[in-house]
């Protein structure tokens, strides 16, 4: 009997020393803190209501492209919500500042209290977050004016990281696709300025193929981005 209790007392150790081995876990936010500008409050009012994302992305866990085809999924770097609600309150944030309006809000795409002049849902067709270098960034997103007249657009953007302390700064990368977010905020802000000018996209039934030259610099000659 003594051997036996011997064994589970030792098996316990073992097991309660793995635990007080395991690494902590990071909660990572999109939102870096930032309180949002004010805007004005008769500003034009915009719901971005939604966020499709592809499934390798849309889990807890921070996805890493390490190299060409290899991915890392972390076990140490979740994130504190899913990316598919943070990225309309981030989009919005960033909109309401280039709108200068305080009326710009990320509601469900059902919302019933709120009749806005204009509607964003975005696609996100791809969402690379490179290891050490920074964030591909590839967004369809379509705008829904009061008046029904729908257009699309495209953003590609490419954002480098700004300071790293190595592959593994996460923290950095996360906050290169903060600043992509914003850069495609910057352009639907564009396009809605533009609505019901000669240049606006109007009643478009499929995203442009183009993008930005301003928007996919600044990251070029690199591998695997």
């Amino acid at each position: 009997m003594t051997r036996v209790r011997t064994l589970i007392c030792a098996a316990l150790t073992l097991a309660a020393g793995a635990c007080a081995s395991s690494p902590p876990i990071h909660y990572l936010s999109l939102d870096d803190g930032q309180p949002a500008a004010a805007g004005s409050p008769i500003g034009v009012s915009v719901a971005v209501t939604q966020a499709n994302l592809p499934d390798l992305i849309d889990r807890p866990q921070l996805v890493v492209r390490s190299s060409g085809h290899q991915l890392q999924i972390s076990e140490q770097y979740e994130w504190a919500e899913p990316l598919r609600r943070q990225v309309p309150r981030v989009i919005a944030r960033d909109l309401g500042a280039a709108l200068d309006s305080g009326r710009v809000v990320a509601l469900p795409i059902d919302a019933q209290d709120f009749d806005p002049d204009f509607k964003v849902m975005l696609d996100i067709q791809r969402l690379d977050v490179v290891a050490g270098q920074g964030v591909d960034l590839d967004v369809v997103w379509r705008v829904e004016p009061r008046d029904g007249r729908t257009f699309f657009g495209r953003s590609m953007v490419r954002q480098a990281i700004e300071t790293t302390s190595g592959p593994g700064d996460y923290p950095a990368l996360v906050a290169a696709e903060n600043l992509a977010l914003r850069a495609v905020a910057a352009n639907i802000a564009e396009g809605i300025k533009g609505w019901g000018d000669d240049t606006a996209v109007h009643g478009s039934s499929a995203p442009s193929d183009s993008a930005p030259a301003d928007l996919c610099g600044g990251m070029g000659g690199r591998d695997g981005i």
